[in-house]
């Protein structure tokens, strides 16, 4: 009797130690996932659900959610037909990620498309910056660097940060360090400096979590897709998904809250999305890696902005 009581107290003790955002769970459904019922489509057909493909393009700088033309692009629920735009925007999403340009919706692409990445865009306002060849002296595993560069800089190389503390959520506990961290990696290749103010300050860099819908245009999409976003100088503001699992020490299901940190400082540097798979400023990562140290070409392209 005594060796089931304490059986019983173990089990209760080991349940109630695992808290929600502890949990190793695989995500069974992500706002992604509809792509893989759309796995074999092409020019022309016609495909019920397409239109979220053309939408899911539209977020990313692939489709112009409406052309002024003749051939006037919308996105619309019953909009299925898989046309000469459609293929266009996909050997482009292709050409960035070093895919097979097929022009269809292949195994391969679909598996990229649905990996959790960031919100902004890998063409902005029509510049494919992913397509870029930069020749450098110093070669990337390409042959040249893909760095992106989205077009705006800081015109001081003395920043403020500040941390949204009331919207840090469970894994995101060492939020202060991993910024300042991530922030020091950025200086050590370039001209900045970081400094930390008080919530509610005045500054140049602004970090927090929301949820859903949070007022800057660019709603998130729950567990599994879009992670975070941020605006380029002089704006400033690093949003992440509240609803994502983080860690800052990742199991096989939770994302690496400092490697994403990493990637979206770039951004509120300047930097756009990089075709080096590799390099940290590439948009899609998986459940429990890790990119926390920057790459030849993540350096190549922050120094092509501001110097060494």
């Amino acid at each position: 009797m005594a060796t089931t009581t304490n059986i019983f107290c173990a089990i209760l003790l080991f349940v109630f130690t695992l808290g929600p955002h502890t949990t190793q769970s695989k995500p069974n459904v992500t706002p992604f996932g509809f792509l893989k019922s759309l796995e074999g489509s092409r020019k022309g057909q016609n495909v019920a659900g397409l239109h979220q493909l053309k939408s899911y393009l539209v977020k990313f700088g692939y489709l112009e959610n409406n052309r002024v033309s003749e051939n006037e692009l919308t996105i619309k629920n019953d909009d299925g037909l898989f046309d000469e735009h459609l293929e266009k925007a996909i050997r482009t999403y292709q050409n960035n990620y070093r895919l097979n340009t097929t022009g269809h919706l292949d195994a391969a692409t679909v598996k990229q498309m649905m990996k959790p990445r960031c919100g902004c865009a890998d063409i902005i306002n029509g510049r494919n910056t992913m397509q870029r060849k930069h020749n450098t002296s110093s070669k990337s595993m390409y042959g040249a660097s893909f760095y992106g560069v989205i077009g705006t800089r800081w015109t001081s190389s003395e920043l403020t940060y500040q941390i949204r503390v009331e919207t840090l959520i469970p894994g995101s506990e060492n939020m202060r360090y991993v910024v300042a961290d991530a922030l020091n990696k950025w200086a050590e290749y370039s001209p900045f400096s970081f400094q930390e103010v008080g919530e509610g300050s005045r500054s140049n860099l602004v970090f927090g979590f929301a949820v859903g819908d949070h007022g800057d245009g660019f709603p998130f999409d729950g567990r599994g897709g879009v992670l975070g976003h941020s605006f380029p100088p002089p704006d400033g503001r690093s949003h992440y998904d509240a609803n994502d699992i983080w860690s800052d020490n990742p199991g096989q299901y939770q994302i690496d809250l400092n490697s994403v940190v990493l990637h979206e400082i770039g951004h509120l540097l300047g930097l756009g999305h990089s075709a080096d798979i590799n390099a940290v400023m590439h948009s899609g990562i998986n459940y429990g890696e890790r990119r926390r140290v920057l790459q030849e070409d993540d350096i190549q392209g922050i120094q092509a902005l501001y110097g060494s």
